[in-house]
């Protein structure tokens, strides 16, 4: 599901947007450390004379000189930066100070598209803004062990713990998770917490409920892989692909055969997936294939979820 022109434009006036304020804003810092340190102003004015007659000198051809002009600018450089360090100033005080470093607030990075300009793709595409409010009240800082039974306080602190290894670690392992076991367990919850921590941090985040997802690929496009790929760039491409409550939609030949593509594809450029089910690993193969479920056992890691029902025993202790 590619955007269509309108979407595009949209996201590109919002990095227009983005771009202005931020310029304001240095302006407005620039002006404020002009009014303080005066000598700032002249360093900045004799910086760009500086600048200019080093271009001339390269044209010209004269090394001795450019060394001289090269000498100068460090050493104004160098009392500008004092000033600013005295007074209490970041050093970059006054340079821009862009929202996404990456890209520098352009959506590209050269001339692939920057994971911020993927997130906004991914929230025009695919209403993932349900995230948003659902994050606010799912996340690490709300966990409580006082939810778990007592079998679950037991085998769910090493589950935990690898979930806030995975996100700490995201950019360096890029590895996938299956999280499997018992209904009301806390999957959806561990997920949510991930995703919490990644977009937290300017990764791409897409998450679907299996329904979700096999609405969205029984109308699938036929052709190549390359036609798939074009079609649906931001699922392929997202940081974070998380695909929850698998074993819940209909799925069929055509589907299971599409989310093996959009695995295997995810997986041989790296990218990261994190599936949960309430299926047994032997029912998620019965439904899946062999060949599903070959590509997840041997690549993924696997979280086993066991215990009561969270959601029937918060029912039960509200009732009362």
């Amino acid at each position: 599901m590619a955007l269509t022109n309108s979407q595009y434009d949209t996201i590109m006036r919002g990095y227009d947007r983005r771009q202005y304020e931020n310029y304001r804003r240095q302006c407005a810092r620039t002006d404020e450390i002009y009014e303080k340190f005066p000598r700032i102003r002249e360093i900045q004015e004799a910086m760009s004379a500086c600048s200019i007659r080093q271009a001339e000198r390269l044209f010209d051809e004269e090394p001795d000189a450019l060394e001289i002009l090269r000498q100068e600018l460090s050493s104004l450089r160098a009392e500008k930066e004092q000033i600013l360090k005295k007074a209490g100033y970041p050093v970059d005080y006054m340079e821009m100070q862009y929202t996404c470093p990456d890209c520098k607030d352009t959506g590209y990075v050269g001339q692939k598209k920057c994971h911020c300009f993927r997130q906004k793709e991914i929230e025009l595409l695919y209403s993932s803004s349900r995230l948003q409010s659902v994050l606010e009240k799912e996340n690490f800082s709300t966990l409580s062990y006082d939810v778990y039974d007592e079998t679950q306080r037991t085998s769910m602190p090493p589950i935990i713990r690898t979930c806030q290894e995975y996100a700490l670690n995201f950019r360096k392992d890029g590895k996938s998770m299956l999280f499997y076991g018992s209904v009301g367990t806390g999957k959806t919850f561990l997920s949510n917490c991930i995703a919490k921590e990644l977009l937290d941090k300017g990764f791409s985040v897409i998450y679907f409920t299996s329904f979700q997802l096999f609405e969205l690929l029984s109308g699938a496009i036929s052709g190549g892989s390359e036609n798939f790929r074009q079609a649906y760039e931001p699922l392929l491409e997202s940081d974070l692909l998380i695909l929850d409550d698998m074993g819940t939609e209909l799925s069929n030949t055509f589907t299971v055969s599409k989310l093996f593509q959009i695995l295997n594809e995810r997986m041989l450029a790296g990218k990261s997936t994190i599936i949960s089910t309430n299926l047994s690993l032997q029912d998620f193969r019965d439904i899946y294939s062999e060949r599903v479920f070959s590509r997840i056992t041997s690549s993924y890691t696997l979280l086993k979820f066991t215990g009561s029902d969270i959601r029937i025993r918060r029912k039960i202790a509200g009732s009362r």
